[in-house]
């Protein structure tokens, strides 16, 4: 047997893997990430950051650094060549629920390094690079991996956990007999370039296509523009001439800039991929290596980066002794929709701009279906993933207003000065309690805090509480207790005078959500996810309070 290493096995060290480094770190999981490139790319892929993945970045930290790297692009223009300017259809994100109503643009190499930034300023963690995995098997208990070192040796260490962040050619996948069913739906090559005689408004993303033709076109951070170019044939897209061919198109097009001489080019099939599970004993994949499709919308990288943001809470779980291994049949459960969700967004826009073969003016009808623009933009920014199918709520408990249990969390201001906000309650690697009373205040306080407190008998650790309240008798101390000066949260909640106990989980998705007089429900809730001690059993709030 080799010798074991205490420690998660983490391979690839993209924007997925460095994610999951991070929320396993931050619950105080050691980790080690495996990188076989040379080291940090300095070219750009995924260029999008969207709403929901810049709520998970302000969550952990990061979004005040990401502001400053990235450029708001308010949404795309479909550029219909038989329309006028005015025509064109749009999908405008500034009308979103969030705290980021656009997508940020950004250059994935430089959002890799604020990753990686984060990651050794909090916890002395690189990825080690010019380090590849070649060899996989689950022995049970843990799975033994043989890893080439930079210097060409090898080594067999085995691990607890192996995570696959490793990308469409997943070595992790392969190894544990995942089959990724899919096929080539187009061929596509991009470019980032310096431009001139840019007349388009290039602060959104612009779409352009003919019958034969797609092209689009951004601002990049710095000095270039992104270009992604597409045809059936692939005469374009693999052309010698990769300067000249996006010129070409370009022309066709009618589009009027001028390439210069190209940063980076690259060229590739785009592939409508999706695992047929998420993992295989003690073998799990991650973000790209269980599913792939067309980047229209630019939602790779955000689903990718989610699928981690999901895992990692889950599998600290179990590294910290809180729950069974069975908590992680959760993670396909829930990602795995999620990921066909993405598939089905992606090839929604990829059929209006990338439908070779039908004319444009017939396909615009896909544009005038009702409720288009506000589909796609809460789909492709992620508000409107949700987990609500597959969510189990307590039997017996009373339905209430607001948003159902697996759907997103809405945040809202509750103190304008000093602000601050729901999140800002939530920024914590565990569950949180919201007690919210109505109008018996004392008493949804008094069970708000009953409810608290057994859940710190039960499931210690695992959950903060907070109350959001002006009274500062309520047995909430300073770091739990806030008051609600503007009512966003009973509007987005949907909090009358009943009040009302929300649980949060650690992903910013409602857990649960019950009256105040319900709330030995949350406990029940609770045990899907963790073991509860054998020395706390549960209590029933409501009769003791009363008594």
């Amino acid at each position: 047997m080799s010798k074991i290493h205490n420690e998660v096995l983490i391979v690839g060290g993209g924007p997925t893997g460095l994610i999951m480094a991070h929320e396993l770190l931050r619950r105080r999981v050691p980790v080690r990430v495996i990188e076989k490139r040379q080291g940090p790319s300095h070219t750009t892929r995924a260029m999008t950051i969207h709403a929901r993945s810049m709520e998970m970045f302000e969550h952990i930290g990061l979004a005040h650094r990401l502001e400053e790297v990235c450029l708001e692009c308010p949404g795309n223009i479909y550029h219909f060549p038989h329309l006028s300017e005015e025509e064109q259809p749009r999908t405008d994100y500034r009308v979103l629920p969030t705290r980021f109503p656009f997508y940020y643009k950004i250059n994935q190499n430089d959002f890799e390094q604020v990753l990686r930034e984060h990651l050794f300023a909090q916890y002395s963690l690189r990825p080690e690079y010019q380090t590849e995995l070649t060899g996989l098997v689950d022995r049970g208990d843990v799975v033994e991996a043989t890893i080439q070192l930079p210097n060409g040796s090898s080594e067999q260490i085995a691990y607890p956990w192996v995570v696959g962040c490793d990308g469409v050619r997943s070595f992790v996948r392969d190894a544990a007999g995942i089959a990724f069913v899919g096929e080539e739906v187009a061929v596509m090559s991009m470019m980032d370039v310096p431009l001139t005689n840019v007349t388009f408004d290039d602060t959104w993303m612009n779409y352009y296509f003919n019958k034969d033709l797609f092209m689009n076109c951004t601002k990049l951070p710095g000095k270039y523009w992104r270009i992604y170019m597409s045809e059936p044939t692939g005469e374009y897209v693999y052309a010698k001439n990769q300067r000249q061919a996006f010129q070409d198109v370009a022309d066709k097009l009618g589009i009027g800039f001028t390439v210069g001489e190209p940063e980076w080019v690259t060229a590739w099939q785009i592939r409508n991929n999706i695992a047929e599970r998420y993992r295989t004993g003690r073998m799990l994949i991650c973000g790209d290596a269980s599913h792939v499709h067309s980047p229209s919308g630019g939602q790779g990288m955000n689903g990718c980066m989610q699928d981690a943001f999901n895992l990692g809470w889950k599998l600290a779980a179990i590294w910290n002794g809180a729950a069974e291994e069975s908590i992680l049949d959760s993670y396909e459960r829930e990602r795995k929709p999620i990921g066909e969700q993405i598939s089905e967004g992606a090839m929604a826009t990829h059929e209006i701009v990338m439908g070779f073969g039908i004319e444009p003016q017939d396909r615009l009808h896909y544009t005038r279906e009702p409720g288009w623009e506000a589909k796609t933009i809460n789909l492709v920014s992620g508000l409107s993933h949700n987990y609500v199918a597959v969510t189990q709520s307590p039997d017996g408990i009373t339905a209430v207003a607001g948003p159902n249990p697996g759907e997103r969390a809405p945040d809202a201001l509750l103190v304008r000065e000093p602000q601050k906000r729901v999140y800002d309650v939530l920024r914590h690697p565990q569950f949180t309690l919201l007690v919210i009373p109505g109008k018996d205040e004392e008493r949804h306080v008094a069970l708000g805090r009953a409810i608290r407190d057994e859940l710190d008998r039960r499931f210690p650790g695992q959950v903060a509480g907070c109350l959001i309240s002006g009274r500062s008798d309520g047995g909430f101390d300073f770091d739990h207790l806030v008051p609600d000066e503007t009512g966003e949260v009973r509007e987005r909640y949907q909090v009358g005078d009943e009040g009302r106990i929300l649980l949060i989980r650690p992903d910013l998705y409602l857990g649960a959500a019950c009256l105040p007089e319900e709330g030995a429900s949350i406990s029940e809730y609770l045990e899907q996810w963790f073991t509860p001690r054998v020395d706390a059993a549960p209590i029933v709030c409501a009769p003791v309070l009363a008594a």
